[in-house]
Formats: structure tokens, C-alpha cells, sequence
């Protein structure tokens, strides 16, 4: 199970678009990719947070793709009361660039029970 500085340092790593830094994580910690991460993240997956409002973080898209060759579920749902998908909240902040990549690694693009849609 992470710890809380090892979340820190994901979520951080992911907001600044710090590849390398990433790539360095999930190397010691291969479970990386689906971690449920805790703090304000509270139960976002790492791929969530490079979908998360307000979108366009640097290296995006990079961020995003690192992540989903690493194994993170593209389709998987947040633990808050949307239950959400990364799909749905990279549409909520229009961020087109990674949502290709999400669409690209298969996200399902009909995915029920978006905020937006209720």
C-alpha cells in the first residue's frame, strides 16, 4: 500500500508534467498506475489527476500515455459520488489532447453516469 509522501510525490510529479520523475516512481513501485491516491486526491486514480480540472497540465498527454503503458485502467471509476471515468473528467475541462489519448487506448466513450450528463 502507498504511503502518503509516495501519493505526494505521484500526484506532484503528474500536476508538473514531470516525466522522469514519474518514470522513476513507477519504477519502484510497479502498482503504481492504479494506486487510489489519498490526501485531497482521496481515491482518484493517478490517471485522474492528469484529467482533472482545470485539464491542460503540462506534458499532458506524455503524462497520460506513461501511465496507461504502465497498466493504469483507462476505464476506471473514481471513488467520490460521480464515480467517474478519466474520459469523463478530461471532457470536463476540455483538455482534447489527452482525451485522444484515453480514446486511443480504448476508453469507452460511452461510459454511463458522467456528472455532466445528469
Amino acid at each position: 500500500m502507498p504511503t502518503d509522501s509516495d501519493c505526494l510525490n505521484a500526484f506532484v510529479a503528474i500536476r508538473r508534467g514531470e516525466a522522469e520523475r514519474l518514470e522513476a516512481l513507477l519504477d519502484a513501485h510497479p502498482d503504481l498506475p492504479n494506486w487510489r491516491l489519498a490526501g485531497r486526491a482521496r481515491g482518484r486514480t493517478p490517471l485522474h489527476v492528469v484529467t482533472d480540472w482545470p485539464g491542460y497540465f503540462p506534458k499532458g498527454p506524455r503524462i497520460a500515455g506513461i501511465l496507461l503503458r504502465a497498466g493504469a485502467h483507462v476505464d476506471a471509476r473514481g471513488e467520490d459520488w460521480t464515480g467517474e471515468t478519466p474520459l469523463h473528467w478530461t471532457a470536463s475541462s476540455d483538455d482534447a489532447a489527452v482525451a485522444r489519448v484515453l480514446i486511443a487506448a480504448g476508453a469507452d466513450i460511452e461510459a454511463p453516469d458522467g456528472s455532466i450528463a445528469r
